[in-house]
Formats: structure tokens, C-alpha cells, sequence
């Protein structure tokens, strides 16, 4: 099984995990939502995905 880890990256604090075990990504409208392993939703609001490395299971955002 292929599970995230999501990192922000931000001008003031660099690039953060967020998010691990995250099983299933939406996006809807100006908001994402990550929903982990245990079913723990974290939501996002002013980020852009940048990249989804499904090689080492990364999800790089950044704040607008």
C-alpha cells in the first residue's frame, strides 16, 4: 500500500510535514483535503499542489 507524506512549503517556516499515512487527496475549489489511515481529515485552505512523487509517496504544497 502506498501511503503520503505531505510536506508545505512556506517562504517563512521552509518545507513542514503536514500530513503521513495520508490515503486519499481532494481538491474542491480553493481547499484540500487529506484523509489519513485512521480516517482523520485535515483541511487545507491557500495551497497549491507542486508535485506528487509516487515514487517515494510525497505530496509537496505550497501556501499562496
Amino acid at each position: 500500500m502506498c501511503l503520503l507524506k505531505v510536506y508545505l512549503k512556506d517562504e517563512k517556516m521552509g518545507k513542514r510535514l503536514i500530513a503521513r499515512d495520508v490515503v486519499f487527496t481532494s481538491k474542491e475549489g480553493g481547499t484540500i483535503k487529506l484523509r489519513d489511515l485512521n480516517l482523520k481529515e485535515t483541511t487545507l485552505e491557500n495551497v497549491d499542489i507542486i508535485s506528487i512523487d509516487a515514487l517515494n509517496s510525497v505530496l509537496l504544497l505550497e501556501s499562496k
